[in-house]
């Protein structure tokens, strides 16, 4: 449930034009979504945290051509 208002708020904050700092570890099920949205409204998303499985060629791949700006935090 928090997960999910977590989620909630940081979509809420990408629509009105803020960047956004989130746990990837977290939010890893919902990465897509969250870049895609941040990529519609010209926003940097910071992933804090990711998971190895997020840090293999091919994934880093697609986070760079889904996302407008990202910055990941190791």
């Amino acid at each position: 449930m928090a997960e999910n208002k977590d989620l909630s708020k940081a979509i809420e904050l990408l629509h009105i034009g803020f960047n956004i700092s989130i746990d990837a570890k977290k939010h890893q099920d919902d990465i897509e979504t969250i870049l895609e949205t941040a990529m519609m409204f010209n926003s940097t998303v910071v992933l804090r945290n990711p998971p190895e499985s997020m840090l293999t060629e091919k994934n880093l791949k697609k986070l760079k051509s889904q996302a407008h700006k990202v910055v990941i935090e190791l």
